[in-house]
């Protein structure tokens, strides 16, 4: 059973608790399991300009404050279902026990974390209630089990007593939750013109009631894991490898962690990594990166190819990804420790095509010296044995640069942020009309999502504050401006649009690109449905035109009283006048709420979850000398801050709920099932080919690219 030591923790709570708060996530989660058992009344959609300003989101009536915590006052349809709560639990659940075995990992060798994960497959499966049933006994069983083991009742018991002053009594987790319930029931009795029973929900009860216990004692053993010892913090000033990997108990440890230091890893990751939308073809080199013909024939040698920098050129086998947007961030401090941002460059070249296996390879890294300099540093792979560690360092950098430019832009900005606006004007359609009826399921759970976004992770000591490297105010900007350089430009977004734009959509000059490749099977599956859909609506350009509800959704659209979208419509005013503008931005919001967010997503668990590879935050300066011999392990986060960064990133990227292609049986009505099958047919056949690039026959695939295999990516936003 672990011990707390209850002399020394108190000293240490306040830092504990920065630590991704599970408690008051539960305590929010159960107040949403209360909502279901109400139903909101004469919910209206409509914009709000407040939250993200000057961003259009869907406007949400707040509960009043219980216990510190507020939740939004939706619709049922808004509100996760029980399979999406108990998935999130589960992984909840798992956080604690990783947390217990850190530093003791034969603590809990009785329980296995693998059933967990084989609950959290089965949620996804059955579709007969009893199976659901099934599963929430037997983790409430499991968690009765860690619970009964742990002595959990018995030691919180001890804490609060060491804890509290005398006569001052905080309530316990119990006592706490008894308080929800009450003031809960008390806001139903008082506003009845507001909410009424759920009557729906009554046939649930057993199972909410179920779900309760579970979130109660996934609370008992958060509440318990902030006091565990011995404390993070004593073993963060000796950082190590070693350390960060001692981190991985119940949590697996990403595969990316044996390998993050090989270059063709480090490479890899530009095209088959959290963030695979930064390459840009180069036709001629970037004064801001120094470097000579012989320099770049020097590195190309280093890697086993023969060639020049002018050929490479000229044959449009250079790339370079810039992060010099990130020059607007200014540095965090979080909790007290000083944060560093960078903004740098990296070039990457291709093999000439005389060559077999054409991977991208990492030619230099460069960024300014200060930020007041206009001296840029250039880093290559050729190093001396004495400085090996400065390519480390500038790779670690890029990586860094790469995750924040990730998780503000490429994720928040331009997937999140994104498709709100599309929210209102969706709902505001007449509930037959034919494109509501296809978009309301790529819309389900975004608006809940984004609002715990900006009201819990992007908010002022919240967990993008915490663990990304610049201060919450240059984050949330740099996230609205990543959204409006979309939302401004919405007809050069479509997912070949953006491939195109980059220079990197001819397959003969970058042979390796998973992200790519994989992402346009979808985007042309998705195309082909919603055009075959749409053809059983309009017979021709003028139909289209003429419907009024449709025309009337594409002007709120663009209305600065509405969606302020920009360049929309066949004529970027506004009007769509062709079935193929529907087709394309139809499309495009469906590629960017199912296959974009899966692409960028997931890849927070199997990639970045591990500190080492994907750093959010560097806590020394950058190097000002190539030469500068320096661990990068020196520039890493904290132990308690990247644990803080598992269990965020492992939360994000776990969930999986909903399908792409598997519409519920009332979404269409009967004419559209042949069309909705052939969908649900290409799907399939993409499903065995991504598998089979996978199987890396040609020697080009070093880790298999599965976030956008069709089975992997989920219907909407809703993680």
């Amino acid at each position: 059973m672990s011990q707390i030591n209850t002399e020394d923790s108190s000293s240490t709570l306040n830092q504990k608790s920065r630590i991704l708060d599970i408690v008051d996530l539960l305590k929010q989660l159960y107040l949403t399991v209360n909502l279901r058992e109400a139903a909101v009344k004469d919910f209206t959609y409509e914009y709000n300009y407040d939250y993200l300003n000057p961003l259009a989101v869907t406007n949400v009536t707040q509960c009043p404050t219980i216990l510190g915590n507020t939740i939004p006052l939706l619709p049922k349809e808004e509100l996760p279902n029980l399979k999406w709560l108990i998935a999130v639990i589960i992984r909840l659940v798992v956080i604690q026990l990783n947390k217990f075995l850190i530093p003791q990992p034969n603590l809990l060798n009785s329980i296995n974390a693998v059933s967990l994960y084989a609950m959290d497959n089965e949620i996804n499966e059955p579709e007969v209630q009893e199976e659901l049933d099934a599963v929430l006994l037997k983790l409430k069983s499991t968690l009765e089990e860690v619970n009964q083991y742990q002595k959990v009742d018995e030691q919180l018991a001890l804490v609060r007593i060491a804890h509290q002053p005398e006569r001052i009594t905080h309530p316990s987790i119990d006592e706490e939750f008894q308080e929800i319930d009450k003031q809960m029931a008390q806001f139903l009795v008082e506003n009845p013109e507001r909410v009424t029973l759920n009557l729906e929900e009554l046939s649930e009860e057993p199972k909410i009631q179920n779900l309760k216990e579970i979130i109660k004692s996934t609370a008992k053993l958060a509440e318990l894991a902030k006091y565990q010892i011995p404390s993070l913090k004593s073993a963060s000033d000796s950082s190590s490898l070693e350390n960060y990997n001692k981190q991985f108990q119940a949590i697996a440890k990403p595969d990316i962690s044996y390998h993050f230091q090989e270059d063709k890893y480090f490479a890899y990751m530009q095209v088959a990594g959290p963030n695979p939308v930064m390459l840009q073809q180069l036709t001629q080199l970037d004064l801001r990166l120094p470097i000579t013909e012989d320099k770049y024939s020097d590195v190309a040698n280093f890697y086993g190819v023969s060639d020049t920098l002018n050929n490479a050129l000229a044959e449009g086998r250079i790339y370079l990804a810039d992060y010099t947007l990130l020059d607007t961030l200014v540095n965090g401090t979080f909790p007290q420790k000083q944060k560093y941002i960078s903004a740098p460059l990296a070039l990457f070249a291709v093999p000439p095509s005389s060559y077999r296996v054409r991977s991208l390879f990492p030619v230099a890294i460069s960024y300014q010296q200060t930020s007041i300099s206009n001296n840029w540093i250039l880093f290559t792979p050729l190093v001396t044995d004495t400085d090996a560690d400065t390519w480390m360092t500038a790779k670690n950098i890029v990586q860094m640069a790469d995750s924040n430019y990730h998780e503000l832009v490429s994720h928040l900005g331009r997937t999140h942020l994104v498709v709100e606006p599309f929210v209102v004007a969706t709902n505001q359609l007449p509930d037959h009309h034919n494109l509501r009826r296809l978009l309301k399921p790529h819309l389900e759970g975004t608006v809940l999502i984004n609002y715990g976004a900006h009201t819990m992770l992007i908010t002022p000591e919240g967990r993008v504050d915490e663990l990304l490297a610049s201060s919450i105010g240059s984050s949330q900007t740099l996230g609205i401006n990543g959204a409006q350089s979309y939302l401004f430009n919405f007809n050069d977004i479509a997912f070949p649009d953006t491939l195109k734009s980059r220079g990197v959509d001819d397959v003969s000059k970058l042979p390796t690109y998973p992200y790519r490749d994989d992402g346009l099977l979808i985007w042309g599956a998705i195309e082909s449905w919603v055009k075959e859909y749409f053809s059983l609506y309009y017979s021709n350009d003028l139909s289209v035109l003429n419907d009024k509800d449709l025309q009337t959704w594409a002007s709120t659209l663009i209305s600065p009283e509405g969606g302020r979208l920009q360049n929309f419509g066949d004529d970027r005013q506004g009007q769509i006048k062709t079935l193929d503008y529907l087709v394309k931005a139809v499309s495009t919001i469906i590629f960017t709420a199912s296959a974009q967010h899966a692409a960028v997503n997931f890849p927070q668990k199997k990639l970045m979850m591990y500190t080492p590879a994907f750093p959010l935050a560097r806590y020394i300066p950058v190097p000002i000398d190539p030469q500068q011999p320096k661990n990068f392990i020196h520039g890493l986060a904290p132990l308690e801050q990247a644990l803080s960064q598992i269990d965020l990133l492992y939360l994000l990227g776990s969930i999986y709920y909903t399908n792409l292609g598997k519409y519920s049986a009332s979404a269409f009505q009967p004419h559209v099932i042949p069309t909705l099958q052939r969908f649900q047919t290409n799907l399939k056949d993409i499903q065995q080919q991504i598998n089979q690039r996978n199987s890396n026959s040609k020697g080009d695939r070093i880790i298999p690219y599965e976030f956008l295999l069709p089975t992997n990516i989920p219907q909407s936003i809703n993680i």
